[in-house]
């Protein structure tokens, strides 16, 4: 399978033997046998191009399938033989300033014995790595495609504004996204762009940044603030971060559907029992802190 993935892939089997590491004629021959095993044609051959057959395009998405679980298998089998039980937990950097903390105190007193790894990752990059089990649970911008995964909503906030404490605008305590719009400003990249809540915002009432910067990570984002290179759209759980140079102001418009939510996400069929006992854990904590998920909470804050 993992052959026919790489010819799939590469459409030459040239290229696919390089890649493999083998010659040619082997990789054509398994190829072949593979398919008088199935009874069907992969690919159709011509003397200058190969493509995949239909049969080959509905093999290969089942081939990758299959690939990927026995992947999994593999990364399951190695952590149940180390001696340390462990939960790999990914997560944003907005994570930090309130839930995941919380969490981790509880899952420590609860589960003792379990080591928890984390990583500080971007979330279109935790979910194939959710995805194919490299992260147990990941704390993710909620509402990004992540089709496999379960979720649960762990947070709720509206969005603030980050700006300069020393700029034009630092010593104020609201702002127009209007008016915002007019300062220098920091963007998630333009490839997360089009996902990203923070565009909708502004569109909502008709206006364009006036992108300076751009930065994935919300910690980077505040401290490109910090140094006065431009201002931002946060999460208001921000706010609970003392940041040199950065003051956090209210925004005046009327958007009461414009939310930052935060989810904890994890694929089904990777829940060991010590992932399970985390979900657990976090599960218990969340019942007991349900103003997480009022938006309201955080205004007092500014």
């Amino acid at each position: 399978m993992r052959q026919f993935v790489a010819v799939a892939e590469e459409l030459h089997f040239g290229r696919a033997a390089l890649r493999l590491n083998m010659a040619q004629p082997p990789l054509s021959q398994a190829i072949r046998r593979l398919e008088i095993s199935l009874g069907v044609d992969l690919f159709n051959r011509t003397k200058r191009n190969v493509e995949l057959s239909s049969a080959g395009q509905a093999f290969l998405i089942e081939a990758r399938r299959t690939l990927l679980q026995a992947d999994v298998a593999r990364k399951m089998a190695q952590n149940a033989a180390t001696e340390t039980p462990e939960v790999r937990v990914s997560f944003i950097g907005p994570a930090l300033y309130q839930v995941l903390p919380e969490i981790l105190v509880q899952f420590r007193a609860a589960a003792p014995h379990i080591h928890a790894r984390l990583f500080e990752v971007a979330t279109p990059i935790q979910i194939p790595s959710i995805l194919s089990g490299d992260y147990h649970v990941g704390f993710i911008t909620h509402g990004f495609v992540h089709s496999g995964c379960e979720s649960r909503l762990v947070e709720r906030s509206r969005f603030v504004a980050a700006v300069p404490a020393n700029s034009s605008i630092g010593g104020r305590k609201s702002i127009s996204l209007t008016e915002l719009a007019e300062h220098p400003f920091i963007m998630p990249p333009r490839k997360f762009a089009e996902q990203s809540e923070t565009m909708n915002l502004f569109k909502n009432v008709g206006v364009v940044p006036r992108i300076a910067q751009e930065a994935s990570q919300t910690n980077t984002t505040l401290s490109l603030v910090s140094a006065g290179l431009g201002c931002s759209l946060v999460m208001a759980t921000a706010a609970l971060q003392t940041i040199r140079n950065v003051t956090f102001l209210w925004v005046e418009d009327d958007l009461p559907h414009a939310l930052w939510e935060m989810g904890m996400a994890w694929h089904p069929n990777h829940v060991s029992p010590e992932t399970r006992r985390f979900l657990d854990v976090a599960d218990a904590y969340l019942a007991e802190n349900p103003q997480l998920l009022d938006a309201e909470t955080y205004r007092s804050w500014l």
